[in-house]
């Protein structure tokens, strides 16, 4: 992994945001809390990281919508505010490093490792886990095969084993699928303690 530049936890949060605004599983929810806290498109479309009244807004819609300072959901024992962030620019073996988050979907599709790696096999052989289709892994990898360019994931470690997906499961999977074109891929990557990592994410070794 190449470290481009420091970043913070305002930023990870647009480009979480900015990720999910328009993907099929969750921008209908996302749409649905920027309505309750009033937002425009433009606070997370053309969001600047550096204006706290922005950055206040987001986080307030990121709490409507997946839990973010509430301690609910996605952001259970999230260590808010612990974390040190950077933004930084991924590497052929840092895919293998990667983990999905402790969840009983990513433990089985990936047979119990959480590594996307390791959930190509069930892919490919249409094993599909909780009767899921693999089709939205499939259209990633043809989006990558044809040029195509995802936007940053969003990754949290300890500095002593992998990194957890916080945002990214699907595209992480379409990587897994090509490899090839990983190298390259960008991420915001927080850095907290194993204590709190683990708190957050219960099977983190």
């Amino acid at each position: 992994m190449k470290i481009l530049r420091s970043s913070s936890e305002a930023e990870m949060i647009l480009c979480f945001l900015k990720a999910e605004y328009t993907s099929p599983r969750f921008a209908e929810d996302l749409h649905a809390a920027m309505a309750k806290c009033h937002a425009e498109p433009s606070l997370i479309l053309s969001g600047d990281p550096e204006n706290a009244e922005e950055n206040a807004l987001r986080a307030e819609v990121m709490g409507q919508f997946r839990g973010y300072g509430r301690d609910e959901e996605l952001f259970r024992n999230f260590p808010v505010g612990e974390a040190s962030w950077v933004y930084a620019e991924l590497e052929a073996e840092d895919l293998r490093k990667i983990r999905y988050i402790d969840y009983s979907y990513w433990n089985e599709i990936s047979n119990g490792t959480s590594c996307p790696l390791d959930a190509v096999e069930n892919i490919r052989a249409d094993r599909r886990i909780f009767e899921v289709p693999h089709d939205r892994f499939l259209a990633g990898e043809q989006f990558l095969r044809e040029g195509g360019k995802f936007p940053p994931i969003v990754l949290l470690w300890s500095e002593k084993g992998p990194y957890v997906i916080v945002e990214g499961h699907l595209r992480m999977t379409s990587y897994a699928l090509a490899p090839e074109y990983f190298p390259g891929t960008f991420c915001y990557l927080g850095t907290c303690s194993q204590e709190a990592l683990k708190r957050w994410n219960v099977n983190y070794d």
